[in-house]
Protein backbone atom coordinates (compact mmCIF):
# COMPACT_ATOMS: atom_id res chain seq x y z
CA UNK A 1 0.00 0.00 0.00
CA UNK A 2 3.04 2.30 0.33
CA UNK A 3 2.46 3.05 4.00
CA UNK A 4 5.55 4.16 5.86
CA UNK A 5 6.11 1.81 8.77
CA UNK A 6 9.35 3.33 10.06
CA UNK A 7 11.48 6.35 9.22
CA UNK A 8 14.78 7.64 10.53
CA UNK A 9 14.19 11.18 9.25
CA UNK A 10 10.49 11.81 9.85
CA UNK A 11 9.23 13.24 13.16
CA UNK A 12 6.56 10.79 14.49
CA UNK A 13 4.74 13.69 16.18
CA UNK A 14 4.46 15.68 12.95
CA UNK A 15 0.85 15.19 11.91
CA UNK A 16 1.42 16.97 8.58
CA UNK A 17 4.20 14.59 7.55
CA UNK A 18 3.48 12.18 4.72
CA UNK A 19 2.44 8.72 5.92
CA UNK A 20 2.80 6.92 2.64
CA UNK A 21 4.56 7.05 -0.73
CA UNK A 22 3.52 5.94 -4.17
CA UNK A 23 4.55 2.34 -5.00
CA UNK A 24 4.52 2.85 -8.78
CA UNK A 25 8.01 4.50 -8.90
CA UNK A 26 9.34 1.83 -6.53
CA UNK A 27 8.06 -1.05 -8.68
CA UNK A 28 9.46 0.64 -11.81
CA UNK A 29 12.87 1.06 -10.11
CA UNK A 30 12.99 -2.58 -9.03
CA UNK A 31 11.80 -3.75 -12.42
CA UNK A 32 14.73 -2.11 -14.30
CA UNK A 33 17.18 -3.25 -11.58
CA UNK A 34 18.18 0.33 -10.81
CA UNK A 35 19.77 0.80 -14.21
CA UNK A 36 18.16 4.22 -14.58
CA UNK A 37 17.05 6.70 -12.01
CA UNK A 38 13.40 7.19 -11.17
CA UNK A 39 11.82 10.05 -9.26
CA UNK A 40 9.79 9.12 -6.24
CA UNK A 41 7.89 10.86 -3.45
CA UNK A 42 9.87 12.76 -0.80
CA UNK A 43 8.24 12.07 2.59
CA UNK A 44 9.80 15.20 4.11
CA UNK A 45 8.49 17.48 1.39
CA UNK A 46 5.01 16.39 0.33
CA UNK A 47 4.32 17.03 -3.34
CA UNK A 48 7.99 16.92 -4.37
CA UNK A 49 9.77 14.05 -6.08
CA UNK A 50 13.44 13.17 -5.78
CA UNK A 51 15.90 10.49 -6.76
CA UNK A 52 15.62 7.43 -4.52
CA UNK A 53 16.83 3.88 -4.12
CA UNK A 54 14.67 0.94 -3.01
CA UNK A 55 14.98 -2.78 -2.30
CA UNK A 56 12.37 -5.37 -1.34
CA UNK A 57 12.65 -7.29 1.93
CA UNK A 58 10.77 -10.10 3.73
CA UNK A 59 11.20 -10.64 7.48
CA UNK A 60 9.09 -12.93 9.64
CA UNK A 61 6.44 -13.21 6.99
CA UNK A 62 6.26 -9.49 6.53
CA UNK A 63 7.14 -7.96 3.17
CA UNK A 64 7.98 -4.38 2.27
CA UNK A 65 10.56 -2.09 0.79
CA UNK A 66 13.56 -0.23 2.08
CA UNK A 67 13.07 3.31 0.60
CA UNK A 68 15.93 5.77 0.69
CA UNK A 69 15.75 9.29 -0.72
CA UNK A 70 19.24 9.98 -2.08
CA UNK A 71 18.97 13.82 -2.28
CA UNK A 72 18.93 14.49 1.42
CA UNK A 73 19.02 17.74 3.35
CA UNK A 74 22.79 18.07 3.18
CA UNK A 75 22.70 17.39 -0.52
CA UNK A 76 20.12 20.08 -0.98
CA UNK A 77 22.18 22.55 1.03
CA UNK A 78 25.32 21.78 -0.95
CA UNK A 79 23.42 21.89 -4.23
CA UNK A 80 21.80 25.17 -3.24
CA UNK A 81 25.16 26.69 -2.33
CA UNK A 82 26.79 25.50 -5.54
CA UNK A 83 23.88 26.68 -7.60
CA UNK A 84 23.92 30.05 -5.80
CA UNK A 85 27.65 30.45 -6.43
CA UNK A 86 27.17 29.50 -10.07
CA UNK A 87 24.45 32.08 -10.59
CA UNK A 88 26.48 34.66 -8.65
CA UNK A 89 29.49 34.13 -10.90
CA UNK A 90 27.24 34.09 -13.92
CA UNK A 91 25.66 37.37 -12.79
CA UNK A 92 29.06 39.00 -12.19
CA UNK A 93 30.31 37.85 -15.59
CA UNK A 94 27.14 39.02 -17.29
CA UNK A 95 27.41 42.37 -15.49
CA UNK A 96 31.03 42.82 -16.58
CA UNK A 97 30.20 41.91 -20.16
CA UNK A 98 27.25 44.29 -20.10
CA UNK A 99 29.43 47.10 -18.74
CA UNK A 100 32.15 46.48 -21.36
CA UNK A 101 29.59 46.31 -24.16
CA UNK A 102 27.87 49.46 -22.86
CA UNK A 103 31.22 51.28 -22.69
CA UNK A 104 32.02 50.30 -26.29
CA UNK A 105 28.56 51.38 -27.46
CA UNK A 106 28.91 54.63 -25.48
CA UNK A 107 32.33 55.43 -26.98
CA UNK A 108 31.07 54.72 -30.48
CA UNK A 109 28.00 56.88 -29.86
CA UNK A 110 30.13 59.76 -28.50
CA UNK A 111 32.52 59.50 -31.47
CA UNK A 112 29.64 59.58 -33.93
CA UNK A 113 27.81 62.41 -32.19
CA UNK A 114 30.95 64.56 -31.87
CA UNK A 115 32.24 63.90 -35.40
CA UNK A 116 30.69 67.08 -36.80
CA UNK A 117 31.66 69.00 -33.67
CA UNK A 118 35.29 68.00 -34.20
CA UNK A 119 35.00 69.13 -37.81
CA UNK A 120 33.73 72.54 -36.68
CA UNK A 121 36.53 72.73 -34.10
CA UNK A 122 39.18 72.04 -36.74
CA UNK A 123 37.64 74.61 -39.08
CA UNK A 124 37.50 77.24 -36.32
CA UNK A 125 41.15 76.60 -35.47
CA UNK A 126 42.13 76.91 -39.14
CA UNK A 127 40.24 80.21 -39.36
CA UNK A 128 41.92 81.38 -36.14
CA UNK A 129 45.33 80.46 -37.54
CA UNK A 130 44.81 82.75 -40.54
CA UNK A 131 43.03 80.63 -43.13
CA UNK A 132 40.28 83.13 -43.91
CA UNK A 133 38.83 80.81 -46.56
CA UNK A 134 38.14 78.05 -44.03
CA UNK A 135 34.46 77.13 -44.16
CA UNK A 136 32.35 74.11 -43.18
CA UNK A 137 31.47 72.35 -46.41
CA UNK A 138 27.87 71.26 -47.03
CA UNK A 139 26.52 72.52 -43.69
CA UNK A 140 23.01 71.41 -44.62
CA UNK A 141 24.22 67.79 -44.45
CA UNK A 142 25.59 68.23 -40.95
CA UNK A 143 23.83 67.00 -37.80
CA UNK A 144 24.40 70.45 -36.33
CA UNK A 145 23.34 72.43 -39.37
CA UNK A 146 22.43 75.54 -37.38
CA UNK A 147 25.89 75.83 -35.81
CA UNK A 148 27.66 75.10 -39.11
CA UNK A 149 25.70 77.78 -40.99
CA UNK A 150 26.16 80.22 -38.11
CA UNK A 151 29.93 79.75 -38.23
CA UNK A 152 30.04 80.19 -42.02
CA UNK A 153 27.96 83.37 -41.77
CA UNK A 154 30.14 84.66 -38.94
CA UNK A 155 33.31 83.95 -40.93
CA UNK A 156 31.87 85.73 -43.98
CA UNK A 157 30.98 88.73 -41.81
CA UNK A 158 34.46 88.87 -40.28
CA UNK A 159 36.14 88.68 -43.69
CA UNK A 160 33.74 91.32 -45.01
CA UNK A 161 34.51 93.64 -42.10
CA UNK A 162 38.25 93.11 -42.61
CA UNK A 163 37.87 94.01 -46.28
CA UNK A 164 35.94 97.13 -45.30
CA UNK A 165 38.67 98.11 -42.85
CA UNK A 166 41.29 97.67 -45.58
CA UNK A 167 39.10 99.70 -47.91
CA UNK A 168 38.82 102.49 -45.33
CA UNK A 169 42.59 102.52 -44.85
CA UNK A 170 43.10 102.63 -48.62
CA UNK A 171 40.49 105.38 -48.83
CA UNK A 172 42.38 107.43 -46.25
CA UNK A 173 45.59 107.22 -48.26
CA UNK A 174 43.83 107.92 -51.53
CA UNK A 175 42.13 110.92 -49.97
CA UNK A 176 45.53 112.49 -49.33
CA UNK A 177 46.45 111.85 -52.95
CA UNK A 178 43.12 113.31 -54.08
CA UNK A 179 43.71 116.48 -52.10
CA UNK A 180 47.09 117.14 -53.71
CA UNK A 181 45.91 116.17 -57.17
CA UNK A 182 42.50 117.86 -57.32
CA UNK A 183 43.50 121.07 -55.59
CA UNK A 184 46.38 121.61 -57.97
CA UNK A 185 44.13 122.51 -60.93
CA UNK A 186 42.22 125.47 -59.42
CA UNK A 187 45.40 126.67 -57.76
CA UNK A 188 47.22 126.60 -61.11
CA UNK A 189 44.39 128.55 -62.73
CA UNK A 190 44.41 131.11 -59.92
CA UNK A 191 48.16 131.50 -60.19
CA UNK A 192 48.02 131.90 -63.97
CA UNK A 193 45.39 134.63 -63.98
CA UNK A 194 46.92 136.51 -61.06
CA UNK A 195 50.33 136.48 -62.76
CA UNK A 196 48.70 137.72 -65.97
CA UNK A 197 47.02 140.56 -64.09
CA UNK A 198 50.33 141.49 -62.47
CA UNK A 199 52.37 141.43 -65.65
CA UNK A 200 49.84 142.95 -68.06
CA UNK A 201 47.77 145.17 -65.84
CA UNK A 202 48.70 148.25 -67.85
CA UNK A 203 47.95 146.66 -71.23
CA UNK A 204 44.72 144.88 -70.30
CA UNK A 205 41.39 146.55 -70.89
CA UNK A 206 38.92 146.96 -68.08
CA UNK A 207 36.69 144.26 -69.52
CA UNK A 208 39.61 141.82 -69.68
CA UNK A 209 40.59 142.65 -66.12
CA UNK A 210 37.01 142.14 -65.04
CA UNK A 211 36.88 138.84 -66.90
CA UNK A 212 40.15 137.63 -65.32
CA UNK A 213 39.03 138.72 -61.85
CA UNK A 214 35.73 136.92 -62.32
CA UNK A 215 37.53 133.74 -63.39
CA UNK A 216 39.80 134.08 -60.35
CA UNK A 217 36.78 134.57 -58.11
CA UNK A 218 35.05 131.56 -59.65
CA UNK A 219 38.10 129.39 -59.07
CA UNK A 220 38.29 130.50 -55.42
CA UNK A 221 34.70 129.35 -55.07
CA UNK A 222 35.58 126.21 -56.98
CA UNK A 223 38.51 125.60 -54.64
CA UNK A 224 36.31 125.97 -51.57
CA UNK A 225 33.65 123.73 -53.06
CA UNK A 226 36.23 121.16 -54.06
CA UNK A 227 37.61 120.95 -50.54
CA UNK A 228 34.12 120.26 -49.22
CA UNK A 229 33.49 117.68 -51.90
CA UNK A 230 36.71 115.73 -51.47
CA UNK A 231 35.28 113.76 -48.59
CA UNK A 232 32.11 113.09 -50.53
CA UNK A 233 34.12 111.80 -53.48
CA UNK A 234 36.06 109.49 -51.19
CA UNK A 235 32.79 108.13 -49.83
CA UNK A 236 31.62 107.67 -53.39
CA UNK A 237 34.66 105.53 -54.16
CA UNK A 238 33.89 103.49 -51.05
CA UNK A 239 30.34 103.01 -52.40
CA UNK A 240 28.91 105.05 -49.54
CA UNK A 241 27.46 107.90 -51.63
CA UNK A 242 25.13 107.76 -54.60
CA UNK A 243 25.78 110.36 -57.37
CA UNK A 244 23.20 113.16 -57.40
CA UNK A 245 21.99 113.29 -60.98
CA UNK A 246 20.30 116.34 -62.47
CA UNK A 247 19.81 117.84 -65.94
CA UNK A 248 22.42 120.45 -66.90
CA UNK A 249 23.99 121.95 -70.00
CA UNK A 250 27.18 120.18 -70.95
CA UNK A 251 27.74 122.90 -73.56
CA UNK A 252 27.81 125.61 -70.90
CA UNK A 253 30.07 123.52 -68.69
CA UNK A 254 32.46 123.01 -71.61
CA UNK A 255 32.68 126.78 -72.26
CA UNK A 256 33.45 127.36 -68.57
CA UNK A 257 36.23 124.76 -68.61
CA UNK A 258 37.80 126.25 -71.76
CA UNK A 259 37.76 129.71 -70.14
CA UNK A 260 39.34 128.39 -66.93
CA UNK A 261 42.25 126.67 -68.72
CA UNK A 262 42.77 129.36 -71.36
CA UNK A 263 45.62 131.18 -69.56
CA UNK A 264 47.42 127.94 -68.62
CA UNK A 265 47.23 126.78 -72.24
CA UNK A 266 48.57 130.12 -73.53
CA UNK A 267 51.49 129.96 -71.10
CA UNK A 268 52.46 126.60 -72.60
CA UNK A 269 51.79 127.87 -76.12
CA UNK A 270 49.10 125.26 -76.56
CA UNK A 271 45.92 126.00 -78.48
CA UNK A 272 42.83 125.08 -76.44
CA UNK A 273 39.60 124.99 -78.41
CA UNK A 274 36.01 123.79 -78.12
CA UNK A 275 34.30 121.91 -80.93
CA UNK A 276 30.62 121.69 -80.20
CA UNK A 277 27.34 121.72 -82.13
CA UNK A 278 25.36 124.91 -82.43
CA UNK A 279 22.50 123.62 -80.31
CA UNK A 280 22.67 123.49 -76.55
CA UNK A 281 23.34 119.90 -75.36
CA UNK A 282 21.59 118.84 -72.16
CA UNK A 283 22.63 115.78 -70.16
CA UNK A 284 21.40 114.04 -67.03
CA UNK A 285 24.29 113.32 -64.65
CA UNK A 286 26.13 114.52 -61.54
CA UNK A 287 27.54 117.89 -62.68
CA UNK A 288 30.29 117.92 -60.04
CA UNK A 289 31.63 114.50 -61.00
CA UNK A 290 31.50 115.26 -64.73
CA UNK A 291 33.28 118.58 -64.20
CA UNK A 292 35.96 116.95 -62.11
CA UNK A 293 36.60 114.24 -64.73
CA UNK A 294 36.78 116.69 -67.65
CA UNK A 295 38.96 119.09 -65.65
CA UNK A 296 41.52 116.36 -64.89
CA UNK A 297 41.58 115.22 -68.52
CA UNK A 298 42.05 118.75 -69.87
CA UNK A 299 44.79 119.48 -67.34
CA UNK A 300 46.71 116.33 -68.29
CA UNK A 301 46.23 116.99 -72.01
CA UNK A 302 47.69 120.50 -71.68
CA UNK A 303 50.50 119.32 -69.43
CA UNK A 304 51.71 116.60 -71.78
CA UNK A 305 51.22 118.40 -75.10
CA UNK A 306 54.28 119.98 -76.67
CA UNK A 307 54.37 123.77 -77.35
CA UNK A 308 52.42 124.84 -80.47
CA UNK A 309 50.28 121.74 -80.02
CA UNK A 310 46.52 121.64 -79.77
CA UNK A 311 43.98 120.33 -77.24
CA UNK A 312 40.39 119.99 -78.37
CA UNK A 313 37.26 119.41 -76.29
CA UNK A 314 34.52 118.19 -78.62
CA UNK A 315 30.85 117.40 -78.08
CA UNK A 316 29.02 115.07 -80.47
CA UNK A 317 25.30 114.55 -80.12
CA UNK A 318 24.27 110.97 -80.86
CA UNK A 319 20.54 110.56 -80.53
CA UNK A 320 19.62 111.13 -76.89
CA UNK A 321 23.26 110.83 -75.79
CA UNK A 322 26.23 113.18 -75.97
CA UNK A 323 29.72 111.90 -76.72
CA UNK A 324 32.56 113.92 -75.14
CA UNK A 325 36.07 113.66 -76.56
CA UNK A 326 39.29 115.31 -75.41
CA UNK A 327 42.07 114.99 -77.96
CA UNK A 328 45.57 116.39 -78.11
CA UNK A 329 48.56 116.37 -80.43
CA UNK A 330 50.85 114.78 -77.88
CA UNK A 331 52.76 111.51 -78.30
CA UNK A 332 49.82 109.49 -77.00
CA UNK A 333 49.71 106.47 -74.72
CA UNK A 334 51.55 103.30 -75.80
CA UNK A 335 49.25 100.40 -76.63
CA UNK A 336 50.78 98.21 -73.94
CA UNK A 337 49.99 100.86 -71.31
CA UNK A 338 46.40 101.52 -72.38
CA UNK A 339 44.87 98.73 -70.24
CA UNK A 340 46.10 100.67 -67.19
CA UNK A 341 44.64 104.08 -68.03
CA UNK A 342 42.04 103.82 -65.26
CA UNK A 343 44.58 102.93 -62.57
CA UNK A 344 44.88 105.77 -60.09
CA UNK A 345 47.79 108.10 -60.92
CA UNK A 346 49.45 105.66 -63.28
CA UNK A 347 52.62 107.19 -64.76
CA UNK A 348 54.03 106.02 -68.09
CA UNK A 349 57.83 105.59 -67.92
CA UNK A 350 57.79 108.00 -64.98
CA UNK A 351 58.42 110.94 -67.37
CA UNK A 352 56.51 111.11 -70.60
CA UNK A 353 52.89 110.75 -69.70
CA UNK A 354 50.54 110.60 -66.78
CA UNK A 355 47.25 108.75 -67.00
Amino acid sequence: TGKILYSVVLDPTDKDATQSVSLQPINEFIKNNGERFVLGDDPRNPGEQKIFSAAPYAVDGREGYVYIVLAGKKFEEVSGNLLGQYFAKLGIGATLLTMIFSAIIGLLAIWFLTKNLRLITRTVRSFHDGDLNARIERPEESDIEVFAKSFNNMADSIVGNMDKMKSVDLLRRELIANVSHDLRTPLSILKGYIETLQMKRDSLSESEKEEYLQITHDNVDRLSKLINQLFEYSKLEAEQVVPVKEPFSITELSHDLIAKFKVIAEQKQVTLQLDNPQENCMVYADVSLVERALQNLIENAIKYTEPKGKVTLSLNKKGENVEINITDTGTGIPVNEQPFIFDRYKQVDGKTKKL
